[in-house]
């Protein structure tokens, strides 16, 4: 890092800062884009990668990681358009504002002065001027992206994200916003009235009463992402906590749940706390194929289990009442 980040509080601002507890969708689709390559250092997303690459190498999904790897560089700017406000109506909703865009935004934000870049492609300059054709390209580069890198593992970046947005605000009940910024990550300087953080560049936000959404990602990693409009809605996103699963609670778990509703079914159970596919969940637990099917089938039947097919694969995860189910025991 060269850089600093720093976020100027006014007393306004801490009453507006808030933390969201659920993923934005936009945010994840453009972060991720970040590790469809390897970055040598320890890699939670090597997973996610081996699983979504045969998916992203069929012709139409190829076609949209080449056009969104141009507006989205592995280091540097992306424009802010692609990441709006967090909207309450899904990723269709968040298509839709897209969409949206008003010509001037979609100007200033594809500025090759903006994005620091030397100049923008054909594809851009057309993006630039607000021209329809470039834009349908875009938001189905973004659907079919989606559908098959996101969607698919959307229940566990949910699980991890909401689970680190519940703890910052249990942080924020305890020891107030001071020692929530405190933990936001390592780099974080809580100095009042700055929020710092080592940051690509140096670069300075004013709130000046409008608050900030701080962001927990499953795919933001190191740095945090900020806007690079000052006079957009300010929006700090950071790397969610990874879950941390205690063995032993599990084992307990797993003997009081096997009274409950046998050991095969407590062990697919206590394994669908992450979502898997009926293969993966086989692998996990070391049963058939078939034997693994037909459990699920059964704890769905319960209301233990959702499966959801994404594209050609179905995950099967654990749904409310199973979770009340394994917090029970």
């Amino acid at each position: 890092m060269t850089g600093t980040l720093r976020l100027h509080f006014t007393a306004e601002d801490l009453l507006r800062t808030r933390v969201l507890t659920e993923p934005d969708p936009l945010w994840e689709l453009v972060l991720s884009v970040h590790h469809l390559s390897p970055g040598g250092e320890p890699d939670r997303h090597a997973a996610w990668r081996r699983e979504v690459r045969p998916r992203l190498s069929e012709a139409e999904s190829a076609h949209a990681v080449g056009l969104l790897r141009r507006l989205i560089p592995r280091r540097g700017n992306f424009p802010d358009f692609l990441t709006p406000l967090p909207t309450s109506d899904g990723i269709d909703g968040a298509f839709d504002v897209i969409r949206s865009t008003p010509r001037s935004r979609l100007a200033l934000d594809m500025s090759p002065a903006r994005l620091r870049r030397v100049e923008a492609s054909r594809f851009g300059h057309g993006l630039a001027a607000g021209h329809t054709e470039p834009m349908t390209d875009l938001v189905g580069a973004l659907r079919r992206y989606y559908d098959a890198a996101i969607a698919p593992v959307w229940d566990e970046v949910g699980e991890i994200v909401r689970a680190d947005g519940e703890s910052r605000v249990r942080e924020l009940l305890d020891d107030g916003l001071g020692g929530m910024f405190a933990r936001l990550g390592p780099s974080f300087r809580w100095r009042w009235p700055w929020l710092e953080t080592d940051y690509p560049r140096t670069h300075e936000i004013r709130l000046g009463g409008r608050g900030v959404t701080l962001v927990p990602s499953f795919f933001c990693v190191g740095a945090p992402v900020t806007l690079i409009d000052e006079e957009l809605p300010p929006m700090l996103v950071f790397p969610a906590r990874p879950l941390r699963r205690d063995p032993a609670a599990e084992e307990r778990a797993l003997f009081h749940l096997t009274q409950v509703i046998g050991r095969t079914r407590a062990r697919i159970l206590v394994a669908l706390r992450t979502p898997r596919s009926t293969s993966e969940l086989a692998g996990t637990i070391g049963m058939s194929l078939a034997s693994a099917s037909q459990q699920v089938t059964l704890l769905r039947n319960a209301g233990f289990v959702v499966s959801r097919r994404h594209g050609q694969a179905v995950r099967h995860s654990v749904t409310r009442k199973g979770k009340a189910l394994l917090e029970s025991n």
